[in-house]
């Protein structure tokens, strides 16, 4: 898609999805690729940390069922300081993150602006 639609689009969604390829920093990259200067890309991932494995493998995975079991793998998952370095090395500016949290008890989600601990959506722009 790069190749034939290089610098096309004004927006890029890459959701839930880093957290299961091989290359997270080529998605990222391709997606930088595929933006009109000025453009926005907005990622969403699951942190690196024990607290996202507590609720999001083992919480989301096994005792809610949310999602298959073996869904992620912990070594996978991306802390926003690497996907905030790929980006920038993808010619990307950080302008802002949020978490989407879930509620079991109301099975409502909600999003949380400013946080990162556990699953996070990221928007950056394609610099000029």
């Amino acid at each position: 898609l790069v190749k034939e639609e290089a610098e096309a689009f004004d927006a890029v969604t890459c959701m839930e999805m880093l957290e299961h390829v091989p290359h997270p920093d080529r998605i990222i990259a391709a997606c930088a690729a595929l933006l009109k200067p000025g453009g926005v890309a907005f990622f969403s991932t699951i942190n690196r940390t024990l607290k996202a494995f507590a609720f999001a493998i083992v919480a989301g995975e096994y005792i809610l069922g949310l999602l298959p079991r073996g869904t992620h793998s912990y070594h996978k998952l991306i802390r926003p300081t690497e996907m905030r370095q790929w980006a920038d090395a993808a010619g990307l500016e950080f302008n802002a993150v949020a978490s989407l949290m879930y509620n079991p008890l109301k099975r409502t989600f909600r999003v949380a602006p400013n946080r990162e601990d556990i699953n996070y959506m990221a928007c950056f722009s394609k610099k000029d």
